[in-house]
């Protein structure tokens, strides 16, 4: 019969149970009491240039806490304590005294949190912001990634404190349960400052975001692509109860060559964009290359591989889509939809081997094997990646470890290898594992010296596939009609931008060309329509211009520095105009 205290905590929201975890002893009580975990944090494999990267470089972006911390500190620094344990302490009291601190407990032991409940009472843990979780971290439904919200860990670094007992019998779990939480904290508040967004932005000042450079750049690149190519809606259910094979650039890909031309007949196969030129290289067209990167760098591979005019590509509507390289195209997100039309998005998040797996769940594909999927390597220095891509592999040396940036983030394998990779791709290795598990997708990994992970992932290393033929549903996708675009509301667009961009030049040929004393009054004066109008964050992104050098010149010098740093910024944006301006110009002509 269930205890009646547990069924009041699950009934008032504040307990979610995941499964059972082997419980060594007889469920005591936890005497605690609580200490800082004093464990290595994932954020110190972050650079450190992230931790400050704002124009006030007093205001810390995430926190490192000593291991001789006391709570009284901790408190000071962040609103977001994780509780290992469950025992009445004087910390957990400090916690739930501040009314502005989330406290989050992990319990994997529900005997020994009815012993809590009972010393605690019911009344004190009925408290705003109080939260409670018992079994795996990696069992609940919906998963932990999904019932945290994003701002939750906006309210700092999570502090976790933890009781002997912990440590000592349930110590891999207290380890799961850190690494999760401390992934999810990179995910919602690290990368975001670290990522391709803001990483050219330092040090970010206050202004508007939207677009990025490489965005507005290939929106209007992809204007006519955007009028010939279906949405990824007429790809739904196409290969449905079909394997997949999704291909990534994983260092152990050219071994699985023979592999991928052997099932190419009986699988669906589909190839991350990084992974296309060594596989274009070995003879083997894949049905699918993916891309969902939409920065310029992630594009150039289409520079590098030959006309793959059997091989559709599929991509974000923003991404590079290679010119003539493909004959058909499938886009996916949205830009413009008043314009270009609505289209579905494929969930995707951190590498490019998550969308791969969403598009073999779009196209009814009831198998997922990963070949390359590794998502790290036995480099502690930098990632490896398969022969044949255009990825820089890192210089071999031989230094001591210093479990801290620049070296990558340590795991083991579930085979017990040693293996090191990013924080994103920890990230997005955790959130795919997660979302497998909860797809009922069967999906299997051919890599032991992988990640990639979890409940629904299980390894083989050349998984056999029953006869099957793809060719008539596969040329079916050729002959689609393009959707139905209004031509005369896409010139008018054009027109539009050309319009705003002839605008935004000529102010900056004025001023770069302005020698009057009023110079800098009248360049921070624009730079504030700029700022609000997101056109400082696209010049911000662009390649050549370094928004550190900007800053220091406009803001942090005197009068010939910020006369010096504004003639920087508008013969910068006088380039990007006149570039916007010639890509403007090739769509009005192709339209």
């Amino acid at each position: 019969m269930e205890n009646s205290k547990i069924a009041a905590l699950v009934e008032l929201g504040i307990l979610c149970r995941g499964e059972p975890v082997k419980t060594p002893g007889d469920g005591v009580a936890d005497p605690g009491p609580h200490v800082c975990s004093g464990h290595n944090q994932l954020c110190r494999y972050e650079n450190p240039k992230f931790q400050h990267p704002f124009e006030d470089g007093s205001v810390e972006a995430f926190t490192f806490f000593s291991p001789e911390v006391t709570i009284e500190e901790a408190l000071s620094r962040t609103r977001l304590v994780a509780v290992l344990g469950a025992a009445d302490t004087d910390w957990l009291n400090a916690c739930m005294d501040r009314p502005d601190a989330v406290v989050i407990l992990f319990e994997p032991d529900e005997r020994v949190l009815v012993k809590f409940l009972e010393a605690a009472g019911l009344a004190r843990l009925n408290r705003k912001n109080f939260f409670c979780f018992t079994g795996d971290p990696c069992s609940f439904n919906p998963a932990l990634q999904d019932i945290f919200p994003g701002d939750l860990f906006r309210r700092g670094t999570p502090f976790f404190i933890v009781t002997k007992r912990i440590t000592e019998d349930y110590g891999p779990w207290a380890a799961q349960v850190m690494e999760y939480l401390e992934v999810l904290h990179y995910r919602n508040v690290i990368y975001p400052l670290s990522g391709q967004a803001l990483a050219r932005s330092l040090p970010l000042r206050k202004i508007c975001r939207g677009m990025l450079y490489d965005q507005q750049r290939h929106a209007y690149e992809n204007v006519m692509d955007c009028l010939t190519s279906p949405p990824i809606a007429e790809l739904r259910n196409t290969f449905r109860g079909m394997p997949a094979i999704l291909v990534a650039a994983g260092p152990d890909l050219p071994g699985k060559f023979d592999y991928i031309r052997a099932n190419r007949d009986r699988a669906v196969v589909i190839c991350v964009n990084n992974a296309v030129k060594p596989l274009a290289e070995a003879g083997i067209q894949p049905h699918f290359v993916i891309i969902n990167d939409t920065s310029v760098d992630s594009g150039r591979v289409f520079e590098h591989i030959p006309d793959m005019a059997e091989t559709i590509l599929v991509a974000h509507c923003l991404s590079a889509l290679g010119g003539n390289t493909f004959r058909r195209k499938f886009l996916f997100g949205e830009f413009v939809p008043e314009v270009f039309g609505s289209r579905e998005m494929l969930r995707l998040h951190g590498s490019v081997i998550s969308t791969a797996f969403s598009l073999a769940v779009h196209l009814g594909c009831g198998k997922c094997i990963l070949v390359g999927a590794q998502l790290a390597s036995d480099n502690p220095w930098g990632l490896v990646y398969a022969r044949g891509t255009t990825k820089a592999g890192p210089i071999e040396e031989e230094r001591p470890l210093t479990n801290a940036f620049p070296q990558l983030y340590p795991m083991t394998s579930p085979f017990g290898e040693r293996l090191y990779t990013t924080l994103n791709f920890r990230d997005a290795a955790l959130w795919l594992a997660e979302v497998v598990r909860l797809s009922g997708v069967e999906c299997v990994n051919t890599s032991r010296s992988s990640i990639l992970y979890g409940r629904g992932i299980d390894f083989e290393a050349e998984p056999v596939l029953p006869e099957a033929s793809l060719a008539r549903a596969f040329s079916r996708l050729f002959r689609l009609p393009p959707p139905r675009v209004d031509r005369e509301m896409v010139r008018r667009y054009l027109n539009h931008e050309r319009r705003l961009w002839q605008s935004i030049g000529d102010a900056a040929r004025t001023m770069t060309a302005e020698n009057g004393p009023a110079m800098a009054a009248k360049g921070m004066a624009i730079l504030k329509q700029l700022d609000g109008n997101n056109v400082t964050y696209l010049l911000e992104r662009r390649r050549g211009f370094n928004n550190r050098r900007f800053c220091r010149l406009v803001f942090e010098g005197g009068e010939k520095g910020r006369r010096q740093g504004f003639v920087y910024y508008f013969q910068n944006l006088l380039d990007m105009s006149e570039e916007f301006l010639a890509l403007l110009d090739t769509a009005s002509r192709r339209l």
